[in-house]
């Protein structure tokens, strides 16, 4: 876990607690074992009456964080949040979350080159709106050395006639 995520989960602690149920989770180890159960049922009761009336008291206060609200608009504009978050995410998860996770990553990843490539190639139309002497702009990258980028230039010319 890094310190970034650690400092958060330690404010939302904080926030949510008082001095006097802290003292009562570090005297918890200290009571004999058939003592602690029910301890530490009394110990997340008192939690959960503080975090009711705090809550209560600032219903309209942004608690935590830098007040960015979650969306599930994950690709269009800046999503380097939802990655942030993603990598946050990842120290709590199992191990196929994880690999849920990275797949999510992946794409976003993806997707945002495919932008950038979109982004280029509509440049290059208003750069050369005549479609430099063709009628289909992409044509200029049809005698490209590296048969890769030829190819794909080719389907999404391709994809642009439909």
């Amino acid at each position: 876990m890094d310190e970034q995520t650690s400092k958060t989960i330690t404010a939302f602690d904080s926030l949510f607690t008082t001095n006097r149920i802290q003292m009562l989770k570090i005297l918890l180890p200290w009571l004999a074992p058939g003592q602690q159960g029910g301890f530490a049922v009394y110990i997340k009761l008192l939690e959960l009456q503080y975090t009711l009336t705090f809550l209560r008291r600032h219903s309209d206060t942004h608690l935590l964080g830098s007040g960015k609200q979650l969306s599930a608009d994950f690709f269009q504009g800046d999503n380097d949040d939802t990655l942030k978050l993603l990598d946050e995410l990842i120290p709590f998860s199992s191990q196929g979350e994880r690999s849920k996770i990275e797949n999510m990553k992946n794409m976003m990843a993806n997707f945002r080159k495919m932008q950038e490539m979109m982004d280029m190639m509509k440049m290059m139309q208003e750069l050369f709106p005549e479609g430099m002497g063709t009628d289909n702009p992409m044509d200029m990258f049809s005698g490209m050395s590296d048969s890769g980028l030829s190819s794909l230039f080719q389907m999404f010319g391709a994809g642009q006639e439909e």
